[in-house]
């Protein structure tokens, strides 16, 4: 412990999820509490997601759904509305940038903290590269050798980067044509005229795609990705009764399958778009995901995820409007195929390709390479010094699909003997692998305020 006798937590993570995990603490706290925020971009109150400053990069959810609080659902309106009134203009449509949701975040967490002047927060623009737990305490290590020491815990690091399907071979200068990482690589590199090539046709696809774009790039783009999916775009659809509820929840995937095929066939006799049909699930899919066995969820994951993802995580109209504009002007080029081979040169990338459907090999040349083929969920194999170093100190363990960390009850940290800590929590992405639907803020939102009141519970 600190001289300062305030409780202590860590947070590591700069997003929404650790923003509003600080700001549920301070205001649930019977006491003034201590906060320590650690992120490696010092993107505080906001995380990388929401610090884009590209206005085309629209939120994928309406603003409506968008509150930072589940208990005050019209939050984000309110906020909205309030900055038109400042600006004299007119309140702004369903799908607002990014950037303006970050100005959002930090304005709630400054208006948290002017409002509870005896707690702080410190943000910490470092790296935590490893941490030791005790009974009561942990200490957190950052890549500049610095030691912090706080009463709990809690892991809010997001996605990791994305990983290529297959080991580029590299030769001389050859990683200079490839940006591994799109949110941490300089994308302006890309000349307007280059050709450019993506690895994934997903949301970090959209997005490069109508960066580059705003950046007045003219050259050619070819996006490839096993099936080829996109996402498909939002429409207004009203409410739907919900068809599912837990009694008769499915226990395998096909039975799952065929009963949302047969609500949509009905709901579309009655001209209801499927998009509703969906949007009623929401309540029930962790429940459904939580009641698979490990096998089923295997099999999800295996054939129905690449579906259920372009369906579920959909795009703003006017998004989906550019980029099919984009693709009928023969700009933008989908493939869909598996990667075989990637070659890295000075002068560019070469790709071969398996399409899909023939199996005939197609080789794809570019000057630029961006791997835009999503996060990187396999725990085992992913780099990150954290990460490894849980694993290594048996401080925690990959859940039974190695889709993120295992979790105990309140979002306590499972070490690899099966205890349940009591000072390291998790939420957020790194949990997708217990309840699925953990990246979105209707969903992260409501962890957030469970997590602090249990935190600030047995802190006071």
């Amino acid at each position: 412990m600190t001289d300062d006798k305030r409780p202590t937590f860590g947070i590591v993570g700069g997003g929404f999820t650790g923003t509003m995990l600080a700001v549920h603490l301070i205001e649930q706290s019977p006491v003034p509490v201590r906060i320590l925020q650690f992120d490696r971009a010092a993107a505080f109150g906001s995380g990388v997601a929401y610090s884009t400053p590209n206005d085309k990069h629209l939120l994928n959810v309406r603003v409506g759904n968008m509150s930072a609080y589940d208990s005050r659902p019209d939050h984000f309106i309110k906020w909205l509305e309030g900055c038109a009134m400042e600006a004299g203009a007119e309140p702004r449509g369903p799908f607002v940038s990014r950037g303006l949701y970050g100005q959002y975040l930090r304005s709630t967490l400054s208006a948290c903290l002017a409002a509870h002047p005896a707690s702080s927060m410190i943000g910490i623009d470092a790296e935590v590269v490893s941490l030791t737990a005790g009974a009561t305490s942990v200490e957190l290590r950052t890549a500049d050798g610095a030691r912090h020491t706080v009463d709990r815990v809690a892991l809010c690091v997001g996605n990791f980067p994305p990983a290529l399907p297959v080991k580029p071979r590299t030769g001389e200068a050859g990683e200079a044509h490839y940006i591994a990482n799109p949110w941490s690589g300089d994308l302006s590199r890309i000349g307007r005229d280059d050709t450019v090539i993506l690895v994934g046709t997903g949301l970090t696809m959209v997005d490069v795609v109508l960066d580059l774009h705003s950046r007045g790039h003219r050259g050619n783009i070819t996006a490839v990705s096993r099936r080829g999916f996109m996402p498909l775009p939002h429409r207004d659809v009203g409410p739907y009764q919900a068809f599912l509820t837990p009694d008769t929840l499915p226990k395998t995937v096909m039975a799952l399958t065929r009963r949302v095929r047969r609500e949509v066939e009905a709901a579309a006799a009655n001209g209801v778009d499927w998009r509703a049909v969906l949007d009623s699930m929401r309540p029930q899919t962790q429940a459904l995901w939580r009641g698979l066995p490990v096998a089923e969820r295997r099999r999800f994951l295996r054939h129905v995820r690449p579906y259920w993802e372009v369906h579920r995580h959909r795009v703003a109209q006017p998004v989906a409007a550019e980029i099919e504009a984009l693709r009928r002007a023969g700009k933008l080029v989908v493939m869909a195929g598996r990667l075989q081979s990637v070659e890295l040169g000075a002068t560019g990338v070469s790709m071969t390709v398996k399409a899909r459907g023939d199996n005939s090999a197609q080789q794809i040349d570019g000057t630029w390479l961006v791997n835009c083929s999503g996060p990187q969920l396999d725990y085992d194999r992913i780099s990150d010094p954290l990460i490894r170093s849980l694993f290594d100190l048996i401080l925690a363990r990959p859940d039974s699909l190695s889709l993120g960390l295992d979790l105990g009850e309140n979002y306590r940290l499972v070490s690899k003997s099966g205890v349940a800590s009591e000072v390291l929590f998790a939420l957020g992405p790194p949990i997708r692998g217990n309840l699925w639907e953990t990246t979105a803020v209707p969903d992260i939102r409501k962890q957030c305020e469970a997590v602090a009141r249990h935190l600030t519970g047995t802190a006071a």
